[in-house]
């Protein structure tokens, strides 16, 4: 392969022993070396440059092609150029391998992952505890553990949210939908106790207002009581007029009876004497009237008889 920046390659371009050069072949040589000079130049600063140190590790990779892939150059803990991985996976630790920085391996026992820290071959047995090789990177039970409280904080979050009825978790607190619940039925409550102190405000103003009907009411009914009263007082003198008239009046009635009743006595009396007077007694006395009267006056009160404008005897009974 020629060189890129010079070609001296072709032999009948070189200048040969023991002949004369042209001078203008000598400077288009010249011109043509410059020009390769430049490029190597620019080419060499574009160019990424290790740092050499008087007994620095020697920069030459031995890896094979297999184990550079997914590998990029970088440097390992002591600065020196290396094989690096983005954290390559490479398994489970195995005996007698060749490991580079940055490989992640799985300890078969415990299921810890370690990262290479330093390109190194393995032993027969792990080193992983070897701290100058590698480090931890992921304690599996850590993670583990990290996992069972995880997984507990959840249930414990769901049920701080969501547990329905009951204390969480033996504490003496309910979850949120417990008291979203309390206060909804509290609200609830409240909308019922504003609904009934209405109804009752309404039912209060109906009161108010029957008794006020009734306080009217009463007024009139009171002044019908005392016109009524007064109706009845002025029917009650009325009426002990009347009894006193019937009493009087019964009095009379029964002076008249008393009276008539002697009147009839005195009639009977009268009857009974006039029976017992025998014809003999008109027909043995040719008396006038008077005389007759006078007669018959023994047998009686002289009041009770008379004689008419004919002669004739009448009898009062």
């Amino acid at each position: 392969m020629g060189n890129p920046y010079f070609d001296n390659s072709d032999p009948g371009q070189r200048f040969q022993p023991g002949t004369v050069a042209d001078g203008e072949a000598v400077d288009e040589k010249f011109d043509r070396i410059a020009t390769g000079l430049d490029a190597t130049y620019q080419d060499t600063q574009r160019a990424l440059k290790f740092p050499y140190e008087e007994g620095a590790p020697s920069q030459e990779f031995t890896a094979s092609a297999l184990q550079r892939r997914n590998r990029v150059l970088g440097f390992d803990k002591d600065g020196n150029l290396a094989l690096v991985s983005g954290f390559y996976a490479r398994g489970d630790w195995q005996p007698n391998t060749k490991y580079f920085l940055n490989d992640v391996v799985r300890d078969p026992d415990t299921t810890n992952l370690y990262v290479s820290i330093a390109e190194h071959t393995s032993g027969a047995t792990p080193d992983l505890g070897n701290a100058g090789k590698w480090y931890l990177a992921i304690d599996a039970d850590t993670v583990r553990q990290a996992r069972i409280e995880a997984v507990a904080a959840r249930d414990l979050a769901i049920a701080w949210a969501s547990q329905d009825p009951g204390p969480v978790d033996g504490t003496a607190y309910q979850s949120a939908k417990s008291y979203a619940l309390q206060a909804q039925g509290s609200a609830y409550a409240s909308l019922t106790s504003e609904q009934a102190v209405a109804a009752a405000e309404t039912r209060i103003e109906g009161l108010e207002q029957n008794a006020t009907d009734a306080a009217n009411t009463a007024t009139s009914k009171a002044g019908e009581a005392s016109s009524s009263a007064q109706a009845a007082a002025t029917s009650e003198s009325n009426i002990k007029g009347v009894e006193q008239n019937v009493t009087t009046t019964a009095q009379q009635v029964a002076t008249d009876a008393q009276t008539a009743s002697d009147a009839a006595a005195s009639a009977e009396s009268v009857s009974q004497r006039i029976n017992d007077t025998t014809t003999m007694d008109f027909l043995s006395f040719e008396l006038n009237g008077p005389d007759l009267v006078a007669h018959f006056a023994g047998y009686s009160d002289a009041s009770n008889f008379a004689v008419n404008a004919a002669g004739e005897l009448e009898v009062t009974l």
